[in-house]
């Protein structure tokens, strides 16, 4: 029997676990797998274990639906945190954790978890002028938050289809280990955004490293001067904030459910 617990991090849904005694095999990818698939089983954007750490709070595991272990997910790093407290009765606490090459720190206060964000990197490494003709109409970026991500200033989000257009650039061979792909458009003060992730292969409801990724766009392109930014996603609204060289992901998390693997 393996317990698990259903976590929502606005509307990414994770699978938890704690691993901590080591015994739950984390690289059998074809079970984890098969557990994210809607409809046929629990069903989520990817898995994520609590193991030991030497040095911080715990170690973050963090598998794709698809099984793949990646190096960072921003909203699975909050779900973690917030886990992590319920598992040690902590309640408003400040946590470091590292993941596979990198470590962060967090803040849990009740339902609502920040992640300091400090992978950022790579930066326009990748041209994309002249590509995607389709889609890129006012700006453009690309940049690694952790994992790499393309950012695109566009209209209406809500008027592309995201799924074709997502995997049309998550697929380009320019990309050597393909890329997330991220759509913003300005509503008032705040954005609206979109995202097809890799790994998923699909949209997504929000991902935490592509909001940073979009910030990090925006200040970088001087096309936004105000150090706190709300990004509306499909799962709810999450906010990316710097203080001075900074920068920090939040959003509220919630606790669904707890199950048994048999």
């Amino acid at each position: 029997m393996i317990k698990f617990t259903k976590y929502s991090a606005t509307g990414n849904d994770f699978i938890m676990i704690d691993n901590r005694d080591g015994v739950v095999l984390t690289n059998e990818r074809d079970l984890w797998q098969g557990l994210c698939k809607r409809g046929l089983s629990v069903g989520a954007d990817g898995v994520i274990f609590v193991e030991n750490s030497e040095k911080y709070h715990f170690h973050m595991k963090y598998l794709n639906a698809d099984g793949g272990e990646v190096a960072m997910c921003g909203n699975g790093s909050r779900a973690i945190s917030h886990f992590f407290a319920k598992l040690n009765d902590l309640g408003k606490c400040e946590l470091e954790f590292s993941t596979l090459n990198s470590h962060y720190k967090s803040v849990v206060d009740h339902d609502f978890v920040w992640v300091e964000m400090n992978e950022y990197y790579d930066v326009d490494l990748i041209n994309l002028d002249g590509q995607f003709d389709q889609i890129v109409r006012k700006a453009h970026y690309y940049s690694n938050t952790g994992v790499p991500h393309t950012c695109f200033l566009v209209d209406d989000v809500n008027a592309l289809d995201v799924v074709s257009l997502g995997r049309k650039v998550r697929l380009d061979p320019m990309f050597n280990e393909g890329v997330n792909v991220n759509f913003i458009s300005k509503k008032g003060r705040d954005y609206l955004v979109r995202t097809y992730e890799r790994g998923v292969e699909n949209e997504t409801l929000s991902c935490g490293t592509g909001i940073t990724a979009c910030a990090r766009f925006l200040w970088g392109k001087n096309l936004e001067k105000i150090d706190e930014i709300k990004f509306i996603s499909r799962g709810g609204d999450v906010t990316i904030k710097r203080e001075q060289e900074k920068v920090f992901l939040g959003g509220e998390v919630k606790r669904i459910y707890e199950g048994q693997l048999c």
